[in-house]
């Protein structure tokens, strides 16, 4: 269609071309007249069939009013106004699917830079060729490139739509001042984002410091009414084992005593709190349509974070990856290096069900050192494991694992399987299996206290809640 566009063009000048030269030298026939009237004819279908294009786009697609892209040279400033987010600390939504964008420049890159877009999409986008459309720090168009999709979710139906979670990496030159502004289009330019911001990190901007601190948990999303006392509990037993940084990322929050209690934390450096939007949740369906969020915020948070933190670990408010030999994660994350060089550390999980019951003699509020009895079997190799990756080796993450690492040699394994004498996943939830295997899990179980039931430990966390 480019190529059709340009051949009418160009016919069209030339004949109106044609035919003033005639009038200016006196040809004042027949066949100057056609000329003329065959050159405004076809500037007029080519004006009519790019303005029905625009205007037959969907919700995805920008508004008609919105200008092709080769005219966005001259509307950039009013471009970048309307369109950029206004807050640039949250995850908002952005657009109607695309979320955020991060120069990712890290060494471990082979001499190549990203830049990352994490997004959710339908199906009617990502089963196109998407590109990435730079715009200088000046607002003019600078360059394109072709957007490589990383899955970091299976997706999930909903009425007429598929909608699935990705990061898009796109390849940008040395001279990061042409990547300043991004909008993700489908290649035949019928889909399109609103622009964004590309988001610098300590990396990005040369500012990473030469001892990065060790380690920050990236939290998925939190939904609904979830237990500040938990919450504090959970906090405080990270911080014991030498957690640096917690983000937590929050999506229809209806307890405010929770939110509080996390933004208390935040206001001592130990928490940040993100909010996320979902612009294609309704009411109602806030918390199933909302699981979308979970890998888009964990992505959000690692690419943030890069040159801040060497680990980045992944688990949730209802577990805790517990040393089983070291006091804190430093020590434990140090003897796994010994091991293998990996770009990511498995931990199993054993559950703490409460259907096992519970110790009455631990204050009711500290819901972990109430429920020390777990199943006599950790979980399956593999089988739902959470992991503390090296910041410098993956790309995509999921809740569970890392969906793709950089390029080799920089490690020489995807993921190493934990022993369970150094390390394990302290689950603590509800059997979320069917009746008979949750039965058969629970009729025996064993004292596991895992970490934090030393008399030190227990006041402190108590101190903390009262």
């Amino acid at each position: 269609p480019r190529v059709r566009a340009r051949h009418s063009s160009t016919a069209a000048v030339a004949a109106i071309s044609t035919a003033v030269t005639m009038l200016f030298t006196g040809h004042k026939s027949f066949t100057t007249v056609i000329l003329l009237g065959v050159g405004l004819l076809l500037l007029t279908i080519l004006f009519l069939r790019s303005t029905h294009k625009l205007a037959g786009n969907d919700k995805f697609r920008i508004p008609a009013t919105m200008p092709h892209a080769a005219e966005l040279k001259q509307t950039a400033s009013e471009v970048i106004q309307q369109q950029l987010r206004r807050d640039q600390i949250d995850l908002e939504s952005i657009g109607h699917f695309v979320y955020s964008a991060y120069f990712d420049t890290r060494p471990t890159l082979n001499g190549r830079k990203y830049v990352r877009v994490i997004t959710v999409l339908d199906r009617k986008a990502y089963e196109k060729e998407l590109t990435c459309q730079f715009m200088h720090q000046s607002g003019h168009l600078s360059f394109s490139t072709v957007a490589k999709r990383s899955a970091i979710g299976a997706g999930m139906g909903h009425k007429q739509h598929y909608y699935k979670e990705f990061v898009l990496s796109c390849p940008v030159a040395d001279d990061l001042s042409s990547a300043t502004f991004v909008f993700i289009q489908t290649g035949d330019a019928s889909l399109r984002s609103q622009v964004m911001r590309v988001r610098h990190n300590p990396l990005s901007l040369g500012q990473s410091p030469n001892n990065p601190r060790q380690i920050i948990n990236c939290v998925s999303v939190t939904f609904g009414k979830p237990d500040e006392y938990r919450l504090i509990e959970w906090l405080e037993a990270q911080r014991l084992l030498k957690m640096d940084k917690v983000q937590l990322h929050f999506h229809h929050m209806t307890n405010k005593n929770f939110e509080s209690v996390a933004q208390a934390y935040s206001a001592e450096g130990f928490v940040d709190v993100r909010k996320l939007g979902c612009p294609f949740c309704e009411a109602g369906q806030e918390e199933s349509l909302g699981l979308l969020l979970m890998s888009p915020a964990i992505n959000q948070c690692f690419y943030e974070n890069l040159g801040r933190y060497t680990y980045t670990a992944v688990f949730d408010l209802d577990e805790i990856i517990v040393p089983q030999q070291h006091s804190d994660y430093p020590t434990l994350l140090s003897a796994l290096e010994k091991r293998a060089n990996s770009s990511s550390f498995a931990f199993r999980n054993w559950y703490h069900f409460s259907e096992l019951g519970e110790d009455s003699s631990v204050d009711p509020r500290m819901y972990m050192l109430r429920h020390p009895y777990s199943t006599k079997q950790e979980s399956p190799l593999g089988y739902s494991i959470k992991s503390i990756h090296k910041s410098c080796c993956v790309v995509a993450l999921h809740n569970h694992f890392s969906w793709e690492d950089v390029p080799k040699p920089n490690t020489q394994s995807g993921h190493l399987p934990v022993p369970i004498d150094l390390g394990l996943n302290e689950h603590y939830k509800k059997c979320h299996f069917d009746e008979k295997t949750c039965k058969e899990m629970t009729d025996v179980k064993d004292r596991k206290y895992g970490l934090r039931t030393s008399s030190t430990a227990r006041q402190g966390a108590h101190g903390v809640i009262s």
